[in-house]
């Protein structure tokens, strides 16, 4: 495919863009290629090309906002997806865990909101979320399991210790980094 490089053409591209934010990424790939294509194929049919020629070549191919409507029929919309719903929970279901080790209560509401962003996130797959959750909820397993232990045996050992609070802080940490690279895979 052949690049269109007038300043007309770009802007008309960038605007049609602009206003296909919302629909999913392949499909709005999908409909700025064919516009692409169209404008490419026009500007090859008619080489000398002034304003006013490209100006009616866009004319001629529509509003912009007429074309991603057209285009939304009969999609579902995707909304954008903002900084904080992508960060929230790379950031809570790890602190879950350390929240959850001082206050269970903090903790539980840190995790119970982070996997909740988690699933409502489109970005990720089922599987990531899946990942996710199961990461996050290790944490909760864990601490009781520390709790039991020592309980049942009086003391833990401090080694014993170490590597289950230790895997506590880690699990949900390595699954935020997973997630993190999943989701700029998926954004991508």
């Amino acid at each position: 495919m052949k690049t269109v490089e007038h300043p007309l053409a770009v802007a008309y591209l960038e605007s049609v863009a602009r206003e296909a934010a919302a629909l999913a990424p392949e499909r709005r790939n999908e409909l700025l290629a064919d516009l692409m294509e169209h404008i490419a194929v026009s500007f090859t049919e008619q080489p000398a090309r002034t304003d006013a020629e490209v100006k009616a070549i866009l004319d001629r191919l529509g509003d912009p906002r007429t074309i991603v409507a057209t285009a939304r029929e009969g999609e579902t919309l995707t909304p954008p997806i903002s900084k904080w719903h992508s960060l929230a929970p790379l950031i809570l279901l790890p602190v879950a865990g350390l929240l959850g080790a001082v206050n269970l209560v903090l903790g539980g509401i840190a995790m119970i909101a982070g996997v909740v962003l988690l699933w409502v996130a489109p970005h990720w797959s089922r599987r990531d979320k899946v990942i996710g959750t199961v990461a996050s909820i290790l944490v909760p397993v864990t601490l009781v399991g520390i709790a039991f232990t020592a309980a049942t045996v009086g003391a833990l050992l401090e080694p014993a210790l170490l590597v289950l609070i230790t895997a506590s802080a880690l699990v949900p940490a390595a699954a935020s980094v997973y997630l993190f690279r999943a989701g700029r895979a998926g954004l991508a």
